[in-house]
């Protein structure tokens, strides 16, 4: 199985929310990944809701486990992976701020499977993402690979185009008590839009609870912009996060 492969079968032509598949984490795949040809992923009994999309916000391969548990429930699982695993050529035995090998291996490995599934074009989505993309680092490491991202509306379908096809809930997979601050902004606008927004624990007694999804505080909200300004490094060249710490302009 080849990379273009594997891409295929997460962003097949025709489905419905292929074009929100983040294309970026599939040109990194290693033939070591390429290998594996099996993913285990614990029995979970959910429920296909044909009007619910859902949104995984799980650590690290948390989100492929869940995310082809529901597949076998008839959803369809779309990666919101949206940084760059490694750089070109960091400098030698230089960090990784986001260690993104295990979803990358967990990808592959689980890519016969979804295969297998023959899910149709219309199934409703999960969409995948790493709970821990913003990272406990700053960042600050000469020669080492910041890979730290952030999610905002555009990652997502507008509420207007989930309700031309037949979505009217989203719901939060997470098990975390609170809501990352970049996931919030997509849930309060797709709330503004109309969305029905519901919560789920993962691999417990399905059972999604809707909320209401409160904006943050204002010093929060500004953090935040102020962090998202700074604090991140866009990569030009492939569209996503993920850049070289450069030297000090003092050192």
């Amino acid at each position: 199985m080849t990379s273009e492969d594997v891409y295929r079968i997460w962003r097949p032509e025709g489905s419905t929310w292929s074009r929100w598949v983040k294309p970026v984490v599939f040109a990194f795949l290693s033939q070591e990944d390429l290998e594996r040809r099996e993913y285990a992923v614990p029995d979970w009994q959910t429920i296909l809701h044909s009007d619910s999309a859902i949104i995984a916000d799980l650590p690290g391969t948390e989100g492929i486990s869940a995310g082809m548990a529901l597949a076998r429930a008839g959803y369809r699982p779309v990666p919101v992976y949206n940084a760059c695993p490694t750089g070109a050529a960091p400098e030698s035995g230089s960090r990784v701020a986001i260690d993104m090998s295990p979803i990358l291996a967990a990808i592959c490995g689980a890519s016969r499977e979804l295969a297998s599934l023959n899910l149709s074009p219309e199934a409703p989505p999960v969409f995948l993402l790493d709970s821990e993309r913003h990272g406990a680092w700053m960042g600050t490491e000469t020669g080492s690979w910041d890979n730290r991202s952030f999610v905002t509306a555009s990652d997502f379908p507008s509420g207007d185009y989930l309700r031309g096809h037949g979505i009217s809930k989203v719901i939060l997979l997470q098990t975390a008590n609170g809501i990352n601050g970049d996931l919030r902004q997509v849930l309060l606008q797709l709330q503004r839009d109309g969305v029905t927004v519901a919560r789920q624990t993962p691999w417990e007694k399905w059972a999604p609870s809707a909320f209401l999804v409160k904006p943050p505080m204002f010093l929060v909200s500004a953090w935040e912009w102020v962090n998202r300004k700074l604090g991140y490094r866009r990569n030009p060249v492939v569209g996503s996060f993920g850049g070289v710490v450069p030297r000090s302009s003092s050192s």
